[in-house]
């Protein structure tokens, strides 16, 4: 499976550190960048992120906690590119700090 560019952008403007500094879901910007193609995106990006948080934290530290639970999801989900992962796993980390 090849990975979709549009889903892969969607999560990274969906889980953003703008303009706060930290990680976040931000639906508002999802829609300024996509427009009415962000209510066909947003159930899938919600579920996604739901499936990440719900990923048992496995490592001795969040370093690598993170890194483990970035590898099920880019394996469970080839068509997400490195930027959806990272920003699934910044939430992830966030979230279990």
């Amino acid at each position: 499976m090849s990975v979709d560019d549009r889903l892969t952008r969607a999560m990274g403007m969906f889980v953003t550190h703008e303009p706060h500094g930290f990680p976040h879901l931000d639906p508002d910007c999802l829609e300024r960048e996509f427009g009415t193609v962000a209510a066909e995106l947003r159930p899938q990006l919600e579920a996604l992120v739901t499936e990440m948080m719900a990923l048992p934290f496995q490592g001795e530290d969040l370093a690598t906690g993170t890194r483990t639970a970035e590898a099920t999801m880019s394996e469970r989900h080839p068509e997400l590119g490195p930027e959806a992962i990272a920003a699934l796993g910044s939430y992830y980390s966030y979230c279990h700090f």
